[in-house]
């Protein structure tokens, strides 16, 4: 099969052919895989900022394929179509999900490391705990393709952050995750969403679906929210993480929990989901790079505010979210506007950490359902990537 492996070299992966994986316990399942993302915390190990022992297979956005089981999976079969989930729990004999690891993640402290799903096959340890049924078809494949990780995560983030209806949310970062968490607290009933980012693509797409753009290279975002919102907004959402940037573009790691205290309420909440690892080897001081970060913490004490953050329980939210696609009510997929083969992964990378695209998808059915991203949406993204590249902007 063909491969994305991350071999330890920052801004480089490469596709290498490799073995399909094996069953090796009895709760494994191999998934033949047709779809898998490119997912925004990828760019972390691109960038050599999450700890790896290499060489490691990246993806963890997989929709795909029961290909083996198992003597001990009963309750999946050869065939089923399935979502993998990113986290890999084991759920115990005692009720308890023990969080193991991720796929194509890295060796965070506590975490084990597996091969991921950017490959033509997967294994996915505790199988019955890790994968959930699908309707055979292709249908609302590239909306379930986000249920592996992020339109869940985006959810987690509002709940973290103390998410009522009628709140007004700003959501930091209009990447993937950031406007999925936009589109999430309107589903919810928010009254008012900012979205904060400085790429003008993505406040576009942020503003298409509803939320007030505030780009912060043109000036403090905290500024620009409390001209409109003077005793702060009610919910803040970090969907950035430690490799946030200012205005200068440069790498600011406390900057957006810095912001959020600022914005939020008295009572307010902050959702932290963006990562911040305890090991960064890219930190720029050996505080950084053991994940410690320097907070306005007096001001939030002060206020009062609830601050929360972690790893999402994926399970939690995985079937009510795919019954709101499945009823039509939610459609994450509109993030999507890249569609490439895996042998493109290798560039799509690059331009993923260049703010090129949106959000990309590797096809691993050979095209033979045709696109599933619109036809017109594609060559619209196309024009304003030329666009761009002409006037000479690589936001």
């Amino acid at each position: 099969m063909q491969a994305v492996q991350f071999n330890g070299q920052p801004f480089s992966m490469k596709v290498k052919t490799l073995p399909i994986p094996k069953i090796t316990s009895p709760t494994d399942a191999v998934i033949r895989v047709t779809s898998s993302g490119i997912c925004g915390s990828d760019l972390h190990t691109f960038h050599g900022r999450i700890p790896v022992k290499p060489p490691m297979i990246m993806g963890h956005e997989i929709v795909g394929i029961v290909h083996t089981i198992g003597s001990k999976v009963q309750d999946l079969k050869v065939g089923d179509r399935v979502i993998v989930s990113a986290v890999i729990f084991d759920d115990g004999l005692d009720g308890d999900d023990a969080e193991i690891g991720g796929l194509g993640f890295g060796t965070l402290p506590g975490v084990e490391q597996f091969n991921g799903g950017q490959a033509g096959f997967v294994r996915v340890p505790f199988a019955s705990d890790n994968l959930l049924l699908l309707p055979a078809g292709q249908e609302h494949e590239l909306d379930y393709v986000l249920l592996a990780d992020i339109f869940p995560t985006a959810n987690w983030a509002l709940d973290c952050a103390g998410f009522v209806f009628g709140d007004v949310v700003v959501v930091f970062g209009a990447g993937p995750v950031g406007l999925l968490c936009a589109y999430s607290a309107f589903l919810r009933g928010a009254s008012k969403v900012y979205s904060v980012d400085h790429v003008p693509q993505r406040l576009a797409k942020a503003k298409s679906i509803g939320a007030i753009p505030i780009d912060f290279s043109k000036g403090d975002p905290v500024a620009q929210i409390m001209k409109h919102e003077p005793q702060g907004v009610d919910r803040a959402c970090d969907c950035i993480g430690y490799e946030c940037v200012n205005a200068e573009g440069v790498n600011e790691g406390n900057l957006v929990l810095t912001q959020a205290i600022n914005v939020v309420r008295s009572g307010g909440g902050i959702g932290v989901i963006g990562v911040y690892a305890p090991q960064d080897a890219g930190g720029a001081t050996p505080a950084l790079k053991k994940g410690i970060f320097e907070i306005p913490f007096g001001e939030s004490w002060l206020k009062g505010q609830s601050i929360k953050s972690g790893v999402v329980p994926l399970r939690q939210y995985q079937p009510a979210l795919k019954r709101l696609i499945e009823s039509g009510r939610a459609k994450p997929s509109f993030v999507f506007d890249r569609e490439i083969r895996i042998e493109d992964a290798p560039e799509a990378y690059k331009e993923f950490s260049d703010h090129d695209f949106i959000k990309s998808v590797i096809r691993l059915d050979d095209g033979e359902n045709g696109s599933l991203i619109e036809e017109e949406e594609v060559e619209e993204k196309s024009s304003a990537q030329k666009k761009r590249k002409r006037n000479g902007t690589n936001a």
